[in-house]
């Protein structure tokens, strides 16, 4: 029998969703923001209130992303796309969650065309959020609160984290 008559070669129409999840891509995109923000490693634990990282990234933040209109603009995909993986590649690290696909809502709720990524979270929930919700949730942060969006995003981080270590002591 003749090996190469046994080649099976066909190609796969790789969907949208297939390309967006793509780990190699998620992972240049999230290096992406990171070289932006400079930001040479993600730390080992959430960042704590107070830290001088989160006083320097709420800055950053919020001059890449002042208002949701601006951080929906087309100008601005590649870079919110770069963000996103960012706080994803976070909560997988700290809260044990995984990107899912979520039903498209239209493009006025979710950052991408044909596409709508959320989190699903390692927690006894299991929340699902979706990107555009962190994202636009974060924007309309409360200034009472936090000294600014991306002080906003850590402390949902910390939450999630809290959660997700909850869940893991327990199990064993």
């Amino acid at each position: 029998m003749d090996h190469e008559q046994l080649s099976l070669e066909f190609h796969v129409e790789q969907t949208a969703w297939g390309k967006w999840v793509d780990p190699a891509r998620r992972a240049a995109q999230t290096r992406k923001f990171m070289r932006y923000a400079e930001i040479k490693a993600i730390p080992p634990q959430p960042w704590p209130e107070d830290s001088a990282e989160v006083r320097r990234l709420n800055t950053v933040v919020a001059e890449l992303f002042p208002d949701l209109a601006t951080a929906m603009a087309p100008e601005m995909a590649d870079m919110a796309d770069a963000f996103i993986c960012f706080i994803g590649e976070c909560f997988a690290k700290f809260a044990g969650a995984e990107w899912i696909e979520y039903d498209w809502p239209g493009r006025e709720f979710t950052f991408y065309e044909d596409i709508n990524p959320a989190l699903r979270f390692d927690t006894y929930d299991e929340d699902e959020v979706t990107a555009w919700y962190l994202i636009s949730s974060m924007i309309e942060y409360s200034p009472e609160e936090y000294s600014g969006m991306f002080a906003d995003m850590s402390a949902t981080i910390r939450e999630y984290s809290s959660y997700h270590d909850e869940k893991r002591h327990e199990e064993f």
